[in-house]
This record gives structure tokens, sequence and C-alpha cells, in this order.
């Protein structure tokens, strides 16, 4: 059988080496299509300033989802001390390493499929047009060059979309519309200039770390619309919850009006009140009144004292947002995107202690200021002009990292997934991506009829699951993929023999 992985970030090799571990470098001829210099990086993982983290301790950050210490265990390994002395439990490793480990493990990969006499082979265009062939039963990819193959099946691991140019600044010279890699970002800024990040995100805080990083001594400003930054991770612990459970989600999706997004509050107070945590912490959490600066100081408090309540939210929330998500109706999925979404990113995403820590000094400091209520930016003949809420303020660059609520497919597969709604392939998701089989990520055609063996992994899939862009989910939603392509080689194989 031929398999078609589109993407070589970590997604992508994530699959490759599920595939790998189910014995199929026998069984499967792979082709990766991956126009980058290198498999396994992607934007946020490429050589890059080690001032930028992982979010995750290493001992959970894994293209393996049941061997969560792989990567550190490839870091004790390394042959670089300096390196080697992030592979303690509990550090945060600069993000390149982390790319360093997905593309030495391909490197392995294609160790173990040459062995077998299938080597995997990289096609280093983007794959641009996908269809069926004649028959309806295989799948066929042009690529960039116009070059046509067909296969068993493929996967689409595209990536994650860049950050939107919401204010129409593309090509302003003092504007950055994608920061990465930040070293060559950071070096085109004067260390003096008033510098303004669009974005409070994980990307828009490594942003701010390069330009600290990097010596800056001019004023820097992070605006969005809700000046949000992402909460601050504390260390893991395995929190066995007592009331917001599986079994109790499905009582009250059970009710004859559904399940209901008052019905998940509830369960959630009550489980942080059977840990004896007051539930008021949720109502701060969305409070819109808060400071920015005060929530991340109220932030760094609570990881110092080892608050329960982040933690065990963020376990529950890997647990059980797959299932809430697909029990909820339209609207109340919509209610939640309105009122929640932004709180819940917000929370499930959280940058190091060490970069929060950077921050707070920077903002104590009185040269990082973080705000939100951001309406317009618009470019002046010496720079730009930010207005939030009811001011404005002048700046003499901006670096852009903003992106749509809505899980968009990225412009680089823009016109990939336009030919798969085009040939019937999948549909559009209204809530952002393609409609998957939730059961096995397939894309769902759009006459529903029997789909073809085209899966979605990671950002396309989130109007279906919501949450898939964390590693730990992405690589659960791995392991299914590769389950389901083994059986299906399993299949071939027998019909092959009888």
């Amino acid at each position: 059988m031929k398999f078609a992985i589109i993407g070589g970030g970590a997604t992508g090799v994530s699959l490759a080496d599920a595939l790998a571990r189910r014995g199929l470098t026998h069984e499967l001829d792979l082709v990766i299509y991956e126009p980058g210099k290198e498999i396994g990086q992607g934007n946020a993982y490429r050589p890059d300033l080690s001032s930028s983290l992982l979010n995750g301790e290493i001992e959970f950050m894994s293209i393996r989802r049941n061997e969560p210490r792989h990567f550190q265990e490839w870091l004790s390994r390394h042959h670089d001390p300096q390196a080697r002395k992030h592979a303690l439990s509990g550090s945060f490793a600069p993000r390149h390493l982390f790319g360093d480990y997905v593309s030495d493990s391909f490197g392995h990969l294609e160790e173990a499929w040459h062995a077998n006499g299938r080597p995997i082979e990289v096609i280093t265009q983007s794959a641009v047009h996908m269809s069926l062939d004649t028959d309806g039963a295989r799948v066929r990819l042009t690529a960039a060059d116009d070059s046509v193959r067909e296969y068993d099946g493929a996967a689409l691991c595209v990536g994650t979309s860049a950050p939107a140019d919401f204010y129409g600044l593309a090509g302003h010279l003092r504007y950055t519309d994608d920061p990465y890699p930040l070293r060559i970002t950071v070096e085109t800024i004067d260390p003096n200039e008033h510098v303004t990040v669009l974005g409070t995100g994980l990307t828009a805080v490594d942003i701010v770390l390069a330009l600290l990083h990097h010596g800056h001594r001019g004023p820097i400003t992070m605006v969005s619309r809700r000046g949000l930054l992402p909460g601050v991770r504390q260390r893991y612990r395995n929190l066995t919850p007592s009331v917001l459970t599986d079994a109790a989600v499905l009582e009250a999706a059970a009710a004859p009006e559904g399940l209901s997004l008052a019905a998940v509050l509830r369960l959630m107070c009550a489980e942080l009140e059977a840990h004896g945590i007051a539930p008021e912490i949720l109502s701060q959490e969305a409070d819109p009144a808060e400071a920015p600066a005060d929530r991340l100081a109220r932030h760094v408090d609570l990881a110092e004292r080892g608050e329960l309540w982040h933690p065990l939210l963020i376990n529950a929330a890997n647990d059980l947002i797959e299932l809430v998500w697909s029990r909820w109706s339209d609207t109340e999925r919509r209610t939640y995107l309105r009122e929640y979404h932004h709180v819940f990113q917000s929370l499930v995403h959280p940058m190091p202690m060490p970069s929060a820590g950077r921050l707070l000094s920077a903002i104590e400091a009185g040269q990082l200021r973080v705000t939100g209520g951001v309406k317009n930016v618009t470019a002046t003949t010496d720079g730009f002009t930010v207005t939030c809420g009811d001011t404005s303020f002048t700046t003499d660059a901006v670096i852009n990292s903003a992106k749509s609520e809505k899980a968009a497919p990225p412009t680089a597969a823009s016109a990939l997934c336009a030919s798969v709604v085009g040939a019937g392939l999948g549909k559009y998701d209204p809530f952002g991506g393609l409609t998957i089989d939730t059961a096995d990520n397939r894309l769902i055609p759009a006459d529903s009829s029997q789909p073809a063996p085209v899966f979605a992994l990671g950002q396309l899939a989130a109007g279906c699951l919501y949450y898939t862009s964390s590693l730990g989910m992405i690589t659960r939603r791995v392991e299914i993929v590769a389950d389901h392509v083994a059986a299906a080689v399993l299949s071939n194989t027998r019909k092959q023999k009888a």
C-alpha cells in the first residue's frame, strides 16, 4: 500500500513513527510532502534563540503517546552538555531542541524503513491539489511542480495557520507579519525603538522574550482584543477527578434539553469544591476588568504557592473536552466560543514560570505594557498609530502574532483544502477546519457518502474536536489514525493472499 503524509512537522513525524511502531515498515510505501528544508522542525521548532522555551515540561513532550519521556531520554543522551542540562524533570527546554529531537527521530525512521527495502520518500514540494482517481478508489495528489501521484490513503498534517494581517499592514518596512525565526526578526529592530506586538498568546510571549534576550532597551507594548496573557504552568500533578467525569458528562447529556454549558460549569465548580478550592476562581478568570499585569502577577503567585485549580483544569480539559464538545449543540458551542473560549485558551496553553517571571520583571521595570481593546493599527510616514479603546499611541515597529479565533486552514494549505472540498472529499466545518469523523479523523464527504481514506490531524480537525493543538492531543489522535491505517493494511494483505 502507498500512503502519503502531507506535512513534515512534528505531527507528520509522530504519525510516521506510530505507523513504524505497528510494524508497517514492511508493508507500507510512505511518502511525505514537505517543502521545508528540514523534516520535523516546522515554524516554532526551527533553529532559533534559546529564549524561546517549550511551554510543557520535558518529561511530557514526546511524539509518542505512550512514551512521554521519549524526548527527555533523547536529551539525556545528547552530545552537547548544554543540551543535556535540560534533561532534568521539570525543565523547560528551548524550542529548537525539540525540533532537533523530531528531526533526529525522523532520521531513525528513515533507517527503519530503508532496512526493510521500502525507503521513505520525501517530496520537497507542497501538495497543492487532491482528488480521487477515475475509479474513486485511490487518492490523487498534485505537487507544486504539477507532478501527480496516486495513493491508497493520505493524512493532512499541515500545521497551524500563520498570523493574520487584520489591519492590512503587509509590505510596510517596519511591519513583521510572521515573527519566526525570531533571531532574524529581532536583529531588524533598533534596541531603543518602541515595539508593539500584536497578540498576547504564546507566540507574542516568544517575541517579547526574544527582544529582551537580544538586549532591547526601548518600550515594548503587547496588544490584543482582550489583553489575556497565557496562564502560568505549574508542576504536573496526577489529579483524579471525582465529579467532573465521563459518566457525569454523559448523564448530563442524557437530559431532555441535552448537555448545556451551564451544566458543565456546575460540574467544574463541584470538582473544585471537592478539592477544597473555592469555585469563585472561575469567575475571577473570566473577569474582563482585571488588568493584564495584575492577572499575570496573580498567576505567578498561584503557581509559586502550588494552587491545585490550574493543573486540575488542564487535566480535565485533556480528558473531557472532546466528549463535552461532541455533546454540545451548535448553540451551546457558539455561546461558549463567545464567552469562554479566550479564557480557556489562555489557561490550557500556559507559559513556563521562567517566561512569566521575565515578563513580570519587564512590566514592573516599566519597559513592558500589556493592554486589551485594540481596535486598529494604521501605518504613518515614520511608524504606526495603534488605537486601543478610546486612546491611541504611536510606535516605531509592529511585530504580528495575532491569529483568528476560528481555526482556518493554514495559508500554505488553503489551495489544497479548497481542492479537497471541490472534489467532494470533505467539507468545511462551520466551527473551523474540515469536518471529520471523530471516531477515526477521516474527512466526511460533502454528500455523506463512504469517506475516502483521507485523515486530518491538528488544527484542520479543530471544528469537530475543538482542542487539537497541544502535543498530547495530537499524539492521542495520531494513535487512532495509525490504528486505522494498520487495519487497512492488514485487510489489504488478506485480500491479496485470498
